[in-house]
């Protein structure tokens, strides 16, 4: 029994130190944090998209003056965003992983309802310093305001 004792208490120790060292990334952030309205968009070319108010960013591997997440160890990472746009114009965007296309949401003008909302979400595998960003799709047009309903969010699952 003394010796199962000892088993159990070095496998503890084990694995409290193995989630001490894990490295821990989250972020999610909003256009802006101002309640005032604000348009981006619409523009002849796509443009980087930078989500500036952090409500979480744990890691610092999101950057709210560029909009670009770095990943900071090699592993699967989640993303998600939501995009929002109310009046006339579409709204789009996509993401990029280190300059590449890999999923975009857009949505067309608002018909009746006079607003419209997109969202998509992505897993992928990151080598240490890979680049993820947003870009607004050209001649369309994101929007906020009080209610923060445009978002970028990621986090690490597991590092490899």
């Amino acid at each position: 029994m003394g010796a199962r004792m000892k088993y159990m208490e070095k496998e503890m120790e084990r694995l409290r130190t193995e989630n001490t060292e894990r490295v821990k990334v989250a972020f999610s952030a909003s256009l802006s944090a101002s309640t005032d309205v604000k348009y981006i968009g619409p523009y002849a070319e796509a443009t980087n998209v930078v989500y500036e108010n952090a409500f979480t960013n744990i890691g610092n591997a999101y950057d709210i003056n560029t909009g670009v997440f770095t990943a900071p160890v090699k592993g699967v990472y989640f993303f998600n965003f939501v995009v929002f746009n109310p009046y006339a114009i579409s709204t789009g965007v996509r993401l990029l992983k280190n300059g590449n296309f890999v999923v975009a949401a857009s949505d067309n003008p608002p018909g009746q309802d006079t607003e419209d909302t997109a969202c998509n979400s992505v897993t992928l595998l990151l080598e240490q310093g890979d680049r993820i960003l947003l870009q607004l799709l050209q001649n369309c047009r994101i929007y906020t305001d009080m209610w923060k309903r445009n978002t970028f969010s990621g986090h690490l699952l597991f590092t490899m």
